[in-house]
């Protein structure tokens, strides 16, 4: 969810300009040369900080390039975390994913789509969201078990929250695609199209 920077110590708020200041360097840098074409030298360089100062604030190269990818699950696992669950799981899941890709700042889609974009040209930077996003599901794993009293290996866990993240990415991937046109509501008026598809194609027969 967006921070309202001013509500953070000054400390928290220069580590925060800092961290955009070099995805939005990276995003601009990454799509002119190349993920390959720029090495970390260059992106410190450029904004004018320290390896150990990047480091701080991302733990690689493919981190700071899918910064934007990162701030929607990460957001999403903090929604969920916060939530209380009162009816089906897979709409409690869409209800958290949809509220915060809506509260997103206006300046994440297009960041979201030339991060989408770059991810594709970038078989390491395919290979990291993927790496990412597993990670976000077993987050995503644990708290619903936490909140519902059943066991992390219970198999509907790991079902609903692979759902969720193929619902987003088969909306996301068509939104991408048309660059983000039709703005955030389009975006979201996709994600509940997937959903509402679930439980049709789980009955489609031949």
């Amino acid at each position: 969810m967006p921070t309202d920077d001013r509500a953070l110590p000054l400390r928290e708020r220069k580590k925060l300009r800092t961290r955009r200041a070099l995805a939005d360097a990276a995003l601009r840098l990454f799509g002119e040369k190349g993920f390959d074409g720029v090495t970390l030298e260059e992106l410190v360089e450029e904004v004018e900080v320290s390896k150990s100062t990047f480091f701080r604030a991302y733990p690689c190269k493919e981190a700071v390039a899918i910064e934007a990818e990162a701030e929607i699950w990460s957001a999403y696992v903090a929604a969920l975390e916060g939530r209380e669950l009162t009816g089906v799981v897979l709409g409690e899941l869409r209800d958290a994913l949809t509220a915060t890709a809506a509260a997103l700042e206006p300046g994440w889609d297009e960041r979201y789509v030339a991060t989408r974009r770059l991810v594709m040209t970038a078989p390491a930077l395919l290979a990291y969201v993927e790496h990412y996003r597993g990670g976000i599901t077993r987050q995503v794993i644990d708290c619903l078990a936490g909140k519902l009293g059943l066991n992390a290996d219970d198999l509907r866990l790991h079902v609903l929250a692979e759902l969720t993240t193929t619902a987003w990415s088969v909306s996301g991937r068509d939104w991408v695609r048309h660059g983000g046109e039709g703005g955030r509501q389009a975006l979201i008026d996709g994600l509940a199209g997937a959903f509402g598809a679930i439980p049709a194609s789980l009955d489609l027969s031949a």
